[in-house]
Protein backbone atom coordinates (compact mmCIF):
# COMPACT_ATOMS: atom_id res chain seq x y z
CA UNK A 1 0.00 0.00 0.00
CA UNK A 2 1.56 3.35 -1.03
CA UNK A 3 1.86 6.55 0.98
CA UNK A 4 -1.05 8.21 -0.83
CA UNK A 5 -3.35 5.31 0.02
CA UNK A 6 -2.24 5.35 3.65
CA UNK A 7 -3.03 9.06 3.90
CA UNK A 8 -6.51 8.49 2.51
CA UNK A 9 -7.26 5.62 4.86
CA UNK A 10 -5.95 7.46 7.91
CA UNK A 11 -7.94 10.58 7.03
CA UNK A 12 -11.17 8.66 6.51
CA UNK A 13 -10.70 6.57 9.65
CA UNK A 14 -9.85 9.61 11.78
CA UNK A 15 -12.83 11.65 10.59
CA UNK A 16 -15.32 8.82 11.08
CA UNK A 17 -13.87 8.02 14.51
CA UNK A 18 -14.11 11.63 15.69
CA UNK A 19 -17.64 12.07 14.35
CA UNK A 20 -18.80 8.89 16.02
CA UNK A 21 -17.13 9.72 19.32
CA UNK A 22 -18.91 13.08 19.31
CA UNK A 23 -22.28 11.48 18.58
CA UNK A 24 -21.89 8.70 21.14
CA UNK A 25 -21.54 5.81 18.71
CA UNK A 26 -20.43 2.40 19.89
CA UNK A 27 -18.78 -0.43 18.05
CA UNK A 28 -21.01 -3.22 16.88
CA UNK A 29 -20.44 -6.76 15.69
CA UNK A 30 -22.49 -9.86 15.01
CA UNK A 31 -22.07 -13.30 16.54
CA UNK A 32 -19.28 -14.15 14.13
CA UNK A 33 -17.38 -10.94 14.84
CA UNK A 34 -16.73 -10.60 11.12
CA UNK A 35 -19.32 -8.56 9.28
CA UNK A 36 -18.64 -8.19 5.57
CA UNK A 37 -19.76 -5.28 3.42
CA UNK A 38 -20.77 -5.37 -0.22
CA UNK A 39 -19.47 -2.92 -2.79
CA UNK A 40 -21.33 -1.90 -5.94
CA UNK A 41 -19.59 -4.63 -7.93
CA UNK A 42 -20.76 -7.37 -5.58
CA UNK A 43 -17.35 -7.73 -3.96
CA UNK A 44 -17.16 -8.66 -0.29
CA UNK A 45 -14.93 -6.42 1.83
CA UNK A 46 -14.18 -6.27 5.53
CA UNK A 47 -11.71 -3.36 5.62
CA UNK A 48 -11.81 0.24 4.44
CA UNK A 49 -10.79 0.25 0.78
CA UNK A 50 -10.27 3.08 -1.69
CA UNK A 51 -12.23 1.79 -4.65
CA UNK A 52 -15.40 2.66 -6.48
CA UNK A 53 -18.57 2.18 -4.50
CA UNK A 54 -16.85 0.42 -1.63
CA UNK A 55 -18.67 -0.09 1.63
CA UNK A 56 -17.11 -0.71 5.01
CA UNK A 57 -19.28 -1.92 7.86
CA UNK A 58 -16.57 -2.47 10.45
CA UNK A 59 -17.35 1.03 11.64
CA UNK A 60 -19.76 1.94 14.39
CA UNK A 61 -23.35 1.53 15.44
CA UNK A 62 -25.61 4.56 15.24
CA UNK A 63 -28.98 3.76 16.73
CA UNK A 64 -29.38 -0.01 16.42
CA UNK A 65 -27.74 -0.56 13.03
CA UNK A 66 -24.06 -0.47 12.16
CA UNK A 67 -23.08 2.52 10.01
CA UNK A 68 -21.16 1.89 6.81
CA UNK A 69 -18.95 4.17 4.73
CA UNK A 70 -19.11 4.09 0.95
CA UNK A 71 -16.54 5.64 -1.39
CA UNK A 72 -17.31 7.02 -4.84
CA UNK A 73 -15.24 8.43 -7.72
CA UNK A 74 -15.79 10.00 -11.14
CA UNK A 75 -16.91 6.60 -12.43
CA UNK A 76 -19.99 6.73 -10.20
CA UNK A 77 -21.40 10.00 -11.52
CA UNK A 78 -25.15 9.84 -12.24
CA UNK A 79 -25.50 6.85 -9.90
CA UNK A 80 -28.24 6.28 -7.34
CA UNK A 81 -27.17 4.57 -4.12
CA UNK A 82 -28.88 3.53 -0.89
CA UNK A 83 -28.08 4.40 2.72
CA UNK A 84 -29.57 4.87 6.18
CA UNK A 85 -29.12 7.76 8.60
CA UNK A 86 -25.66 7.68 10.16
CA UNK A 87 -23.85 6.28 7.13
CA UNK A 88 -20.86 8.04 5.59
CA UNK A 89 -20.59 9.00 1.92
CA UNK A 90 -17.04 9.62 0.67
CA UNK A 91 -16.52 11.30 -2.70
CA UNK A 92 -13.06 11.67 -4.24
CA UNK A 93 -12.56 13.47 -7.56
CA UNK A 94 -9.38 14.28 -9.47
CA UNK A 95 -8.41 17.94 -9.21
CA UNK A 96 -5.49 20.16 -10.23
CA UNK A 97 -5.71 23.60 -8.58
CA UNK A 98 -2.56 24.82 -10.36
CA UNK A 99 -4.64 25.10 -13.54
CA UNK A 100 -7.12 27.36 -11.78
CA UNK A 101 -9.81 24.70 -11.88
CA UNK A 102 -11.48 23.31 -8.78
CA UNK A 103 -14.65 21.44 -7.90
CA UNK A 104 -17.60 23.55 -6.76
CA UNK A 105 -19.76 21.13 -4.78
CA UNK A 106 -23.31 21.53 -3.47
CA UNK A 107 -25.39 19.07 -1.46
CA UNK A 108 -28.80 18.66 0.12
CA UNK A 109 -29.65 19.41 3.75
CA UNK A 110 -29.76 15.72 4.68
CA UNK A 111 -25.99 15.45 4.21
CA UNK A 112 -23.54 16.92 6.72
CA UNK A 113 -20.05 17.77 5.46
CA UNK A 114 -17.50 16.36 7.90
CA UNK A 115 -14.28 16.71 5.87
CA UNK A 116 -13.18 18.76 2.85
CA UNK A 117 -9.57 18.12 1.85
CA UNK A 118 -7.27 18.27 -1.17
CA UNK A 119 -4.89 15.30 -1.41
CA UNK A 120 -1.70 15.79 -3.37
CA UNK A 121 -0.69 13.03 -5.74
CA UNK A 122 2.06 10.81 -4.37
CA UNK A 123 5.20 11.03 -6.54
CA UNK A 124 8.87 10.24 -6.04
CA UNK A 125 9.90 13.67 -7.28
CA UNK A 126 8.41 17.12 -6.90
CA UNK A 127 6.56 17.99 -10.10
CA UNK A 128 5.49 21.55 -10.75
CA UNK A 129 1.81 21.64 -11.62
CA UNK A 130 1.13 18.11 -10.42
CA UNK A 131 -2.47 17.60 -9.38
CA UNK A 132 -4.14 15.29 -6.95
CA UNK A 133 -7.67 14.66 -5.78
CA UNK A 134 -10.29 16.39 -3.67
CA UNK A 135 -12.05 14.36 -1.01
CA UNK A 136 -15.27 15.13 0.83
CA UNK A 137 -16.72 13.05 3.65
CA UNK A 138 -20.44 13.43 4.38
CA UNK A 139 -22.54 11.89 7.10
CA UNK A 140 -26.16 11.11 6.24
CA UNK A 141 -28.44 12.94 8.68
CA UNK A 142 -31.95 12.63 7.24
CA UNK A 143 -34.13 10.19 5.32
CA UNK A 144 -35.53 10.72 1.85
CA UNK A 145 -33.79 11.47 -1.43
CA UNK A 146 -30.52 13.29 -0.83
CA UNK A 147 -28.15 14.50 -3.51
CA UNK A 148 -24.81 16.10 -4.18
CA UNK A 149 -23.47 17.67 -7.35
CA UNK A 150 -20.28 19.39 -8.44
CA UNK A 151 -18.89 21.24 -11.45
CA UNK A 152 -15.22 21.66 -12.36
CA UNK A 153 -14.69 25.38 -12.97
CA UNK A 154 -12.40 28.35 -12.73
CA UNK A 155 -14.11 30.68 -10.22
CA UNK A 156 -13.56 33.79 -12.36
CA UNK A 157 -15.05 32.31 -15.54
CA UNK A 158 -18.72 32.23 -16.47
CA UNK A 159 -20.46 28.86 -16.34
CA UNK A 160 -21.27 27.68 -19.88
CA UNK A 161 -22.89 24.32 -19.20
CA UNK A 162 -20.07 22.41 -20.89
CA UNK A 163 -18.01 21.97 -17.71
CA UNK A 164 -17.18 18.56 -16.29
CA UNK A 165 -19.82 17.70 -13.72
CA UNK A 166 -20.61 15.10 -11.10
CA UNK A 167 -23.92 14.00 -9.59
CA UNK A 168 -24.81 11.41 -6.98
CA UNK A 169 -28.27 10.58 -5.62
CA UNK A 170 -28.62 8.91 -2.22
CA UNK A 171 -31.91 7.23 -1.34
CA UNK A 172 -31.95 7.22 2.45
CA UNK A 173 -34.50 4.77 3.79
CA UNK A 174 -35.69 4.58 7.41
CA UNK A 175 -33.74 2.05 9.44
CA UNK A 176 -37.01 0.23 10.12
CA UNK A 177 -37.28 -0.61 6.39
CA UNK A 178 -33.86 -2.23 6.26
CA UNK A 179 -34.06 -6.02 6.05
CA UNK A 180 -32.06 -7.85 8.72
CA UNK A 181 -32.22 -11.64 8.65
CA UNK A 182 -30.38 -14.94 8.72
CA UNK A 183 -30.72 -17.61 6.09
CA UNK A 184 -29.26 -20.18 3.74
CA UNK A 185 -27.85 -19.52 0.28
CA UNK A 186 -29.42 -21.86 -2.27
CA UNK A 187 -28.91 -22.43 -5.98
CA UNK A 188 -31.98 -22.23 -8.21
CA UNK A 189 -32.10 -23.83 -11.67
CA UNK A 190 -34.69 -21.32 -12.89
CA UNK A 191 -33.88 -18.85 -15.69
CA UNK A 192 -30.42 -20.22 -16.37
CA UNK A 193 -29.58 -20.61 -12.70
CA UNK A 194 -28.99 -18.11 -9.89
CA UNK A 195 -28.35 -17.96 -6.15
CA UNK A 196 -30.97 -16.81 -3.67
CA UNK A 197 -31.32 -16.75 0.10
CA UNK A 198 -33.99 -18.56 2.11
CA UNK A 199 -34.48 -16.54 5.29
CA UNK A 200 -36.53 -16.77 8.45
CA UNK A 201 -40.03 -18.25 7.99
CA UNK A 202 -39.00 -19.40 4.49
CA UNK A 203 -38.78 -15.82 3.21
CA UNK A 204 -37.15 -15.77 -0.24
CA UNK A 205 -34.62 -13.09 -1.17
CA UNK A 206 -33.18 -12.50 -4.64
CA UNK A 207 -29.99 -10.45 -4.07
CA UNK A 208 -28.67 -8.39 -6.98
CA UNK A 209 -25.14 -8.27 -5.55
CA UNK A 210 -24.35 -11.55 -3.79
CA UNK A 211 -20.53 -11.80 -3.57
CA UNK A 212 -18.88 -14.72 -5.30
CA UNK A 213 -17.41 -15.90 -1.98
CA UNK A 214 -20.94 -16.44 -0.69
CA UNK A 215 -22.33 -17.99 -3.88
CA UNK A 216 -22.06 -21.50 -2.47
CA UNK A 217 -25.11 -23.69 -2.07
CA UNK A 218 -25.93 -24.33 1.60
CA UNK A 219 -23.91 -21.44 3.06
CA UNK A 220 -25.48 -20.13 6.27
CA UNK A 221 -25.40 -16.33 6.40
CA UNK A 222 -26.45 -13.30 8.40
CA UNK A 223 -27.22 -10.23 6.30
CA UNK A 224 -28.79 -6.81 6.04
CA UNK A 225 -30.27 -5.56 2.79
CA UNK A 226 -32.14 -2.73 1.12
CA UNK A 227 -35.50 -3.74 -0.39
CA UNK A 228 -35.38 -2.94 -4.12
CA UNK A 229 -39.06 -2.79 -4.96
CA UNK A 230 -38.13 -0.42 -7.79
CA UNK A 231 -36.49 -3.27 -9.71
CA UNK A 232 -37.81 -6.23 -11.69
CA UNK A 233 -36.16 -9.59 -12.30
CA UNK A 234 -36.57 -12.39 -14.82
CA UNK A 235 -36.11 -14.81 -11.93
CA UNK A 236 -39.65 -14.21 -10.63
CA UNK A 237 -38.49 -15.65 -7.32
CA UNK A 238 -38.56 -13.94 -3.96
CA UNK A 239 -38.05 -10.30 -2.99
CA UNK A 240 -35.37 -8.39 -4.88
CA UNK A 241 -32.83 -6.94 -2.44
CA UNK A 242 -29.49 -5.15 -2.50
CA UNK A 243 -27.19 -6.57 0.16
CA UNK A 244 -25.71 -4.05 2.56
CA UNK A 245 -23.68 -6.44 4.72
CA UNK A 246 -23.28 -10.20 4.84
CA UNK A 247 -21.33 -12.58 7.05
CA UNK A 248 -21.09 -16.36 7.40
CA UNK A 249 -22.65 -18.12 10.37
CA UNK A 250 -19.93 -20.42 11.61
Amino acid sequence: MNIEMNIRLLTVAAVIFLVCMASGCVTDSDDTGNNTSIDDNGTATSDVEEQTGTTDSSDVAIGTMTAVSRSFSENDSQSTVYAIVGDFIIVELEENPTTGYSWNITYSEGLKLEEDEFLEASTNVSLVGAGGSHMWIFQVTDTGEQSLSAIYVRPWEEITGTEDSYELTINVIPESELISDTGTVIYNDLEGGFYGIIGTDDAKYDPINLPEDFSINGTEVRFTAYPRDDMMSFHMWGQIVELRTISPIL
